[in-house]
């Protein structure tokens, strides 16, 4: 299993890695088999990938692996047809109502429409809507409709994405159930078009190509309101994202949503590929690829990890603190401080020398696993142009477990690098935590962890940073 990042190894790849590593182990459960093509993949494969709001990719584990995307299709379709159509003519045709049913039941409402889009009858009927609304579909056209659905997908994914076709024939092929899906909804006037036609473009878009790193793009494209950040470019509007967050939160996971909300807490769709879709909204988007599935057709490794990054991390969205809140207040050198009188004139004129590789991150607002994730993300992309971090935190109000153990880490992290890292902690927002490291509990015995020095004032971590730079002079 490899690990990889997309600047340095970094503390947030080995948070992942050790998920990784915790989950990988369990080869319980069953790879889909009524799919013939899907039945002959690796039941071991497993990988991770985490995309942060500003596009910033981790990736562990088998992450280059193609797979097809499944009902991990059904948000992307649902938006379409959202942004072609408006709300009100989508809601005549498909509810947003949790089923409680596995996702191939035959399944509608009181008025007869599937009871929301994240099941096949939903999913079916959103297809529908892509192609013209009459009984007679031209040779082609099917073609189109499914060209712009890529176009759409590829959008979100930011990058080119193909049909299996080998998949794409093998679901064609054994469709009996969601033939009789469609037929049923025929029947009660739900769709407004040849059901052959809507059933060859489900199959379609289910037959997809995608990575995690793709499905990672994916969810991160909905939690920033439909922008994807790694293009800049806005594929569906903020209104449609809310709208994709809701279903998929109450809907997603089939008839184990219930449980996914409550101890899990991300807005989700799996697919029977093994892949699992994650969007943290505002933050993060998550993919998992793990094929063998539990008994709601959901990767059983696949919802370990979400469980793991909801818990490790601090992830589950009803998390009571106010993550858009955290910010890079200041960053500069400690140019502007005076120099220590204690030093000697050679001292000084040393001191003068090299106060630029001194730099001071002032942070603001609450701090979580994404906030600190940004935060060091930026340390790292300036650490060459200096040898001493200070990181100032007197304005934070809140800083959750897991981003004080990423700030405590990161002095290991740096000293690796030959840097050291300076806590401004008037407050003593981290003490308890590194009261904690300092008395070993909480972290590996066999782990070497260096901690930072930890300071009430500016002024007196200024004065360290003095010695630091003079030692062995």
């Amino acid at each position: 299993m490899t690990s990889s990042t997309e600047g340095r190894t970094s503390l947030v790849a080995g948070y992942l890695q050790h998920i990784a590593d915790q989950c990988a182990d369990d080869r319980s459960g069953a790879v889909a088999d009524y799919i013939p093509e899907l039945a002959a993949v690796d039941p071991d494969q497993y990988g991770l990938s985490l995309c942060a709001h500003d596009g910033y990719l981790y990736s562990v584990g088998d992450t280059t692996t193609e797979f097809t995307i499944q009902s991990m299709s059904k948000p992307l379709t649902y938006a379409m047809v959202l942004g072609r159509h408006g709300s009100d003519v989508v809601d005549a045709k498909i509810g947003v109502e949790p089923s409680g049913e596995a996702f191939n039941e035959i399944s509608v409402d009181s008025r007869r429409r599937p009871r929301n889009p994240m099941i096949n009858a939903g999913a079916i009927t959103a297809a529908s809507l892509l192609l013209p609304q009459h009984r007679e579909v031209e040779p082609g056209v099917v073609d189109e409709a499914f060209a712009e659905l890529v176009e759409f997908y590829s959008a979100c994914a930011g990058r080119r994405l193909t049909i299996d076709d080998e998949v794409y024939l093998s679901e064609k092929s054994t469709g009996s159930r969601n033939r009789a899906i469609a037929y049923m909804l025929d029947s009660f006037g739900v769709l407004g078009t040849d059901p052959d036609a809507a059933l060859d473009l489900y199959f379609r878009q289910c037959s997809l190509r995608v990575t995690t790193a793709d499905l990672a793009v994916v969810g991160v494209t909905i939690a920033c309101g439909g922008v994807n950040p790694r293009t800049g470019r806005r594929v569906f509007s903020r209104r449609t994202a809310q709208r994709l967050l809701s279903v998929m939160t109450t809907c997603g996971m089939y008839d184990g949503a219930g449980d996914w909300v409550t101890s899990v807490g991300i807005p989700a769709k799996s697919g029977v590929g093994g892949g699992i879709l994650g969007s943290l909204p505002g933050q993060l988007g998550i993919g998992v690829f793990s094929p063998r599935l539990d008994d709601h057709g959901n990767s059983v490794r696949g919802v370990d990890t979400y469980r793991h990054l909801s818990a490790d991390l601090g992830l589950h969205m009803f998390n009571i603190t106010r993550e858009s809140r955290v910010t890079i207040r200041a960053v500069y050198d400690i140019g502007e401080f005076e120099i220590g009188t204690e030093w000697t004139g050679a001292q000084r004129a040393r001191l003068r020398g090299c106060r630029d590789r001194v730099r001071v991150y002032e942070l603001q607002g609450d701090l979580t696993f994404s906030g600190a994730e940004s935060v060091l993300r930026r340390i790292d992309l300036d650490i060459d142009a200096c040898d001493i971090v200070i990181v100032e935190i007197s304005r934070i109000d809140v800083i959750d477990p897991v981003a004080r153990r990423m700030v405590l880490g990161a002095g290991s992290t740096l000293a690796e690098r030959g840097k050291r890292v300076l806590l401004v902690d008037p407050d003593g927002v981290v003490r308890e935590g590194l009261r904690r490291v300092e008395n070993g509990s909480g972290v590996d015995s066999s782990s070497k962890i260096i901690l930072p020095h930890v300071h009430s004032t500016m002024e007196a971590a200024v004065a360290d940073a003095e010695s630091i730079q003079l030692e062995g002079v």
